[in-house]
């Protein structure tokens, strides 16, 4: 058999090439045929007439006996090389139809595994990519109608709450404005009311003194005495509300205690001091007072009833000047 130098065994690419069938099965028949035509230079007619026509020696026959053994011993080792060489090749043919048919099988299985695998992983993503859109879809649509839902409910809720507020609201603002409007009516009704009221007092005042003064001018002091008394009533009525001027209150009360003498000029002083008796002329002081400085008479009876006070200079002075009677009467200029 060949055995591998070290420098064989040392080199990978040596070992790589012994342990190929190919090249084994070269060196087999490379050896095969060293073999052959070594055997056929042996036993060949010039070979053997060579030897013949020799003269054998035993030196010779020595060594032709020595290189027939050599070669015989060189052909069974050829043999045993070839049986052996014939056992490998049959054993290399199996090992290597064992690898190829054990490498195809292994290269149809991953094969085989490759394509299931991603067969399976091209179902699953795609098994998956449908399942994430219609989840995704699905989930949107919940989304989008829990969403709508949700806007509808609250939307329903701030009608109503809106609904409900307005219409308190106006409630309210309706009864504000009706007690506003009843408070409006109401101080309107008694302004107009005051106002007619005080109106009519005026009226009434200027109808009955300027119907004094006629019947006074008409000689009929007693009559003329009783309207001006209501006239006076009249004023001390509106007084606290400033409604006829103290002036034109002053006129009537003079007017008034001026009948007295033309009615009985022999009794007029005992006349006026009943009449200033009367409770009506308490809260006249002043009036009187002031009508007292146009009547010289009057003062002494004013001062004898005890109530009568003092006109100031400033209302003595007013009271010398000419009060004019109300608009409509003529002045009543008799003491």
């Amino acid at each position: 058999m060949y055995v591998k130098t070290d420098l064989e065994w040392a080199n990978p690419f040596c070992q790589r090439c012994y342990k190929t069938p190919s090249f084994l099965l070269s060196h087999v028949s490379r050896f095969i045929v060293s073999a052959a035509i070594l055997l056929l230079t042996a036993n060949s007619p010039a070979f053997a007439q060579q030897e013949k026509s020799a003269s054998p020696s035993p030196h010779s026959q020595g060594q032709l006996d020595d290189r027939v053994k050599d070669v015989e011993t060189r052909l069974s080792s050829a043999e045993q090389k070839a049986a052996t060489a014939a056992m490998e090749k049959d054993y290399i043919t199996r090992v290597q139809k064992q690898y190829e048919s054990y490498y195809k099988e292994v290269f149809s299985t991953q094969t085989h595994i490759l394509w299931t695998i991603g067969i399976t992983v091209t179902l699953l993503s795609v098994t998956l990519s449908v399942v994430f859109f219609v989840a995704g879809r699905f989930g949107f649509n919940i989304f989008d109608r829990r969403i709508d839902m949700a806007l509808r409910d609250a939307t329903a809720q701030l009608r109503i709450e809106f609904t409900e507020l307005l219409v308190k609201e106006t409630q309210a603002l309706r009864e504000a404005n009706a007690v506003q409007l009843k408070a409006l009516e109401e101080g309107l009704t008694k302004r107009i009311n005051a106002q007619e009221q005080d109106l009519r007092a005026r009226s009434d005042f200027q109808f009955r003194f300027a119907q004094g003064l006629t019947l006074g001018a008409d000689k009929r002091p007693v009559d003329a005495r009783g309207l001006f008394r209501s006239a006076l009533k009249t004023y001390k009525e509106g007084r606290d509300r400033g409604l006829i001027p103290k002036g034109t209150g002053t006129l009537a009360a003079r007017n008034l205690f001026r009948q007295f003498k033309k009615a009985d000029n022999a009794n007029f002083a005992e006349n006026a001091k009943k009449e200033l008796a009367d409770e009506f002329y308490n809260d006249l002081e002043d009036e009187l007072a002031l009508a007292a400085v146009g009547l010289d008479w009057l003062g002494p009876l004013l001062k004898e009833r005890g109530t009568a006070k003092s006109p100031t200079a400033t209302e003595a002075k007013a009271a010398e000047v000419q009060i004019e009677p109300p608009p409509g009467t003529a002045p009543d200029n008799g003491k």
